[in-house]
């Protein structure tokens, strides 16, 4: 348990010291359990729900084929034999498992879980992030057709070192309910005492991979490259973590990006389906290629250091999917692997372009590789800032996660400084991905200096709430709005130019102003609750007329306040 203490208090003042202590172990916890899905800081910073009006819950997460949801943007139907995960997570730092914590979430999570609830009534007992959240859930499941559906009620007790047998007793009450609300589930609950979650946490990510190859791979004259065929079954092997579920730590990619049930993905799973043993897989499908800091050879092995998939998402996915329908173990077809090892990240870029001409792979793992996500990147680490263009690059690196910024982290702000949008901001994110979208926030036009801006608006105002108000669950229905309103007050326009915004790198907003921006926010959340009726603090913030009525105001601000 000292231990235990030990790992959290370094891991809070390594990463988080501003953070509260309850939010930081919630965090550490779910990091811990989460650690085969590899969810990036901001996923598992958005689950959290801890508050007043939890209903028990400190955490809540959604997976789909193992990678994470969190915004609102509607899943694209990805065939049968998706995999849904809904993990909730109550973190205490307490010496037993109590059964009133499994009380509480018995009664909560039918009232949440239910597809017919009524939102305003569930307000009254409910804070917005837990309402957000599990209609979040209930959407993706009902836009996926028949998923594979497994729900985990994970109870951590940081000073725990048993559970006793009343309590695992009256764990069944939750496993009912649960399966009362969705019949086809198969409930799993797990009482996580200190013990387990220090191996946890000691249990280190592995960075070296084992291909094993059909036969002898080709190399050429360029030290690193391979070409090889590999059995279906054992790249399966080799795409699917110790979990069971595909590894998203292998893809430069997101779950919006598996492009679903699609022709070209039909025509994977019926070449996989189809057994024809004069064809052979391989024949029929373009392969996937691998790139790793390090390739070794070993006869019929390639030992792998850091490997991507750089190429191939659908078909890794239609191939992991596959082993989900039936017994494959006697299928003997190939996959044809292209490996490269690439340490130089421009080299790697190249590749990730190059092989994606042809075939095309999702737009988040592309946008990475763009020269202007490289030139943000080393304009932001003259100001000690650690750009992520590449999905959980900086996790396990130590660094402050107030010195990281996330590509997403950039949309967001762009998005709401830049273009006006903070309702896309606050529920729409994976939009940014989107071409037009993206050109505009990303342009190689703008001046360098506009992403360092954004970025300091968004977290100014950030800090301003967190400091200033009341729960943190709020800060995400406000920050975006207030971002937009101090934008317009420090270049005083209506619409500011990306020149006019580049120049403000030395420009403080003061805590006067904005409260007073604050104020005017607060004002029309009020109005437009009013008038449509909406109680859910979520729902006004991703509200585009919201966002016109403060563009409004924010044009009479700048009328009623002196030039500066």
């Amino acid at each position: 348990m000292i231990l235990l203490n030990e790992m959290i208090d370094q891991d809070q003042k390594r990463l988080a010291p501003d953070s509260s202590r309850s939010d930081h172990e919630t965090f550490f916890a779910a990091k811990q359990y989460l650690r085969h899905y590899k969810p990036t800081n901001d996923d598992l910073l958005s689950g959290i729900v801890d508050g007043r009006h939890d209903g028990g819950i400190d955490a809540a997460y959604i997976f789909v084929n193992a990678l994470a949801i969190t915004d609102d943007v509607p899943v694209a139907p990805l065939g049968r034999n998706a995999t849904l995960d809904l993990f909730i997570f109550q973190v205490k730092n307490s010496r037993s498992f109590g059964e009133d914590a499994i009380n509480k979430l018995s009664l909560a999570l039918p009232q949440l879980l239910d597809f017919g609830r009524d939102e305003q009534a569930l307000s009254r007992g409910f804070n917005p992030k837990v309402i957000e959240i599990t209609r979040r859930f209930l959407a993706v499941y009902r836009a996926l057709e028949m998923p594979s559906l497994r729900v985990y009620i994970v109870f951590v007790s940081l000073k725990a070192d048993h559970v006793h047998p009343s309590t695992r007793e009256k764990s069944e009450d939750l496993e009912r309910a649960l399966f009362d609300c969705f019949r086809g589930c198969a409930p799993s609950i797990d009482f996580v005492d200190a013990a387990d979650l220090a191996d946890m946490a000691r249990d280190k990510p592995t960075t070296t991979r084992n291909l094993a190859l059909a036969e002898n791979p080709i190399s050429t004259d360029t030290v690193g490259g391979y070409i090889a065929v590999v059995k279906l079954k054992a790249y399966e092997d080799f795409i699917t973590s110790e979990s069971g579920e595909i590894d998203a730590s292998l893809f430069e990619a997101n779950v919006r990006d598996y492009e679903g049930d699609t022709s070209v993905n039909r025509s994977i799973q019926d070449s996989l389906d189809k057994v024809d043993h004069e064809t052979d897989f391989w024949w029929l499908n373009n392969g996937v290629t691998i790139v790793a800091n390090r390739v070794q050879p070993a006869n019929k092995l390639l030992e792998l250091d850091s490997p991507q998939v750089v190429n191939g998402l659908q078909t890794s996915n239609e191939i992991y999917k596959r082993s989900r329908r039936g017994d494959t173990e006697l299928d003997q077809r190939s996959l044809l692997v292209k490996v490269i090892q690439a340490t130089n990240p421009k080299v790697r870029d190249r590749i990730i372009r190059a092989t994606n001409s042809q075939t095309a792979l999702g737009p988040s793992a592309l946008r990475s590789t763009d020269k202007v996500q490289r030139q943000i990147e080393e304009y932001l680490a003259k100001q000690n800032l650690y750009y992520e263009r590449r999905r959980n690059f900086y996790q396990n690196r130590g660094i402050p996660l107030a010195s990281v910024v996330s590509i997403d982290q950039m949309g967001q702000a762009l998005l709401a400084t830049l273009v006006q949008m903070p309702h896309v901001a606050r529920g729409s994110l994976s939009k940014i991905f989107e071409e037009d979208l993206y050109d505009l926030l990303f342009s190689p036009q703008h001046p360098v200096a506009i992403f360092s801006v954004a970025i300091n608006v968004i977290r100014k105002c950030q800090d301003f709430l967190k400091h200033g108000r009341g729960p943190e669950t709020d800060i995400d229905d406000f920050c975006y709005h207030l971002a937009m309103l101090a934008m317009i007050a420090l270049t005083r326009r209506n619409r500011p130019s990306t020149s006019e915004v580049a120049k403000l790198e030395a420009v403080e907003i003061t805590h006067g102003e904005l409260s007073t921006l604050m104020r005017i926010i607060e004002s029309e959340y009020t109005k437009f609750s009013r008038n449509s009726g909406e109680v859910l603090l979520d729902r006004v913030a991703k509200s585009e007329a919201v966002t016109k009525a403060l563009l409004e105001r924010g044009r009479k601000y700048l009328l009623s306040t002196s030039t500066r």
